[in-house]
């Protein structure tokens, strides 16, 4: 079985947003992929190319702060001027 360095797929979306989504892995590394078709300005068909690159660590998304908790507010600061700097 041949091994491919570079693999991915695209998937046509009826719904709003990018016309065609999918994937490309080069190396192990996977990249989301997402395809708009444009027309230039000469009239020509191309599609335009967005990536979205996993962040290290990733895997679960961020939590939002619980709506009940308490805001934390930084420790007061020390605002003696006792220096030798006479402004």
């Amino acid at each position: 079985m041949v091994e491919y360095r570079v693999k991915g797929a695209f998937f046509e979306s009826d719904k709003g947003g990018p016309k065609y989504t999918g994937f490309v892995e080069i190396d192990g590394v996977r990249t989301n992929i997402a395809l708009w078709p444009k027309v230039s300005a000469k009239g020509d068909d191309y599609l335009q190319v967005s990536e979205k690159k996993p962040m290290p660590g990733a895997g679960t998304a961020p939590r939002a702060p619980a709506m009940n908790s308490p805001i934390k507010q930084a420790p007061p600061r020390n605002r003696d001027m006792d220096d030798d700097i006479p402004f």
